[in-house]
């Protein structure tokens, strides 16, 4: 399988549900991908003859973004969903991608993530915290774009982007047990454990898990202010720092 941390270098399709995404979502989801690879891809699906497609329409342009309209088969069916996993299973094929990015919080889409992974292909979820579990477990990574829209905005207002922070009320509940058992998974005899392997451990274990989530730019941030865990910064002889953790002993 892809791996879910690349370099620029990996080609992504990014396919968006306009029906599901809400339009002020775009600028991180395009962001949030072009940090994991190069997006060669930029699709958005939609009924664009309905008035719900105002907002996107001036994205369009600004953001590259490829429109398909699908108007809309029958009432109870959903047009979209069909589009886009049909032209998801051509591209699987066809274009010699490395990953998706697919932008929906409706879990329909749990089987399409769980078939491009299969292949081998890494994917990547952009929706909101609304989304079902298995959708997000089926994805490599997910993003709740509403939780980082949210951070934004209070960064916006002059909150502090540190521990002082106050977290959306809506902001999932601190994992508290994961992290505790990522520390001790991959931590040396003498308790110590680098915080950059705790991440990945993290990650491939919750597709969703982002220190962001929780109201922390980092992650280094976060195990900052956490209680019983204990943080040191280690000077390298080839140059930088190291972060290194270890659970506080009691």
């Amino acid at each position: 399988m892809a791996d879910p941390h690349p370099g620029a270098t990996q080609k992504l399709a990014l396919l968006i549900d306009a029906d599901n995404v809400r339009a002020d979502f775009l600028p991180i989801i395009i962001r949030e991908a072009s940090t994991i690879g190069r997006v060669v891809i930029r699709r958005v699906y939609g009924h664009f003859a309905s008035s719900a497609m105002t907002q996107w329409q001036p994205l369009l342009h600004s953001h590259a973004l490829t429109p398909v309209h699908v108007p809309p088969a029958a009432v109870g069916k959903n047009a979209t969903d069909m589009k886009l996993a049909i032209e998801a299973m051509d591209m699987l094929h066809e274009k010699g991608l490395d990953g998706f990015c697919i932008a929906s919080s409706d879990s329909d889409f749990t089987t399409l993530a769980s078939r491009i992974r299969e292949d081998g292909l890494a994917v990547y979820g952009f929706g909101e915290q609304k989304s079902t579990k298995p959708y997000v477990a089926a994805c490599d990574r997910f993003f709740y774009c509403d939780l980082l829209l949210a951070e934004e905005r209070q960064e916006g207002n002059g909150a502090s982007n540190k521990a002082t922070k106050a977290t959306p009320q809506t902001a999932p509940r601190l994992p508290r047990d994961d992290i505790f058992a990522a520390i001790e998974d991959v931590s040396g005899d003498d308790g110590w454990a680098h915080l950059g392997q705790v991440g990945q451990i993290l990650s491939k274990r919750m597709p969703d898990f982002d220190p962001r989530n929780y109201g922390f730019r980092k992650l280094v941030d976060l195990m900052d202010t956490m209680a019983g865990v204990e943080v040191r910064r280690v000077d390298l002889e080839a140059g930088g720092r190291a972060v290194m953790i270890r659970l506080k002993v009691k």
